[in-house]
């Protein structure tokens, strides 16, 4: 898979979509593990979005190794992966403001990459993630404010279930609200440089 990839679209725009880094099997455990910890104490919902934190097991494991090329690729050959949780938003939530992955003063290189793994189709409408192509190259925060406020080169990002998008934590991006009929589940991985340390 990693051999068909144009790792170089992610010095370019700042993010690549990587197809079928979970399997059918493996998405379909994954959903069964965080349907598990929703009957318990494991979970939050803040403000309409339910999150289930740090996942594990043999699907996230395989999962990492599919991602693990690409993230390489921004952040160098020792990432390390810090934490991989469940973020659905439900039906009219999920809206973010544009943001980059750091506080103060952007650090010379990104601290991290995070990687939304689409655990159910996502439609341009229905919750996908927004990115504004070649911010990351910019050294600059995202400028922040109301969630509705669209940039005029933002790109919205489908994802099949399976899939996901990968991109620099220097990119401005951010959640869209789920104007879909269904929560919008999903992965959030975070790789990390060694040490390093980011406002999530």
């Amino acid at each position: 898979m990693t051999a068909a990839l144009d790792l170089s679209a992610l010095d370019r725009e700042g993010y690549l979509v990587l197809p079928a880094v979970l399997s059918a099997e493996d998405v379909a455990a994954v959903r069964a593990q965080v349907e598990a910890a929703l009957g318990t104490a494991e979970h939050a919902r803040q403000g309409g979005t339910v999150h289930v934190g740090q996942l594990a097991g043999p699907p996230i494991d395989r999962m990492r190794e599919a991602l693990l090329p690409a993230v390489r690729h921004v952040l160098g050959p020792d990432a390390e992966l810090r934490n991989a949780h469940f973020r659905g938003p439900l039906p009219g939530h999920g809206g973010q403001a544009l943001h980059a992955d750091f506080g103060g003063p952007p650090p010379p290189e990104p601290a991290v990459a995070v990687a939304v793994v689409a655990l159910v189709d996502v439609t341009e409408d229905g919750g996908a993630t927004r990115v504004v192509p070649g911010t990351h190259r910019w050294a600059k925060g995202a400028p922040g404010g109301d969630p509705t406020r669209r940039h005029p080169d933002e790109k919205r990002i489908p994802l099949v279930a399976g899939s996901a998008l990968l991109f620099n934590g220097h990119l401005w991006h951010s959640g869209t609200r789920n104007d879909s009929a269904r929560r919008r589940d999903a992965l959030q991985v975070t790789f990390a440089r060694p040490g390093a340390v980011w406002s999530p």
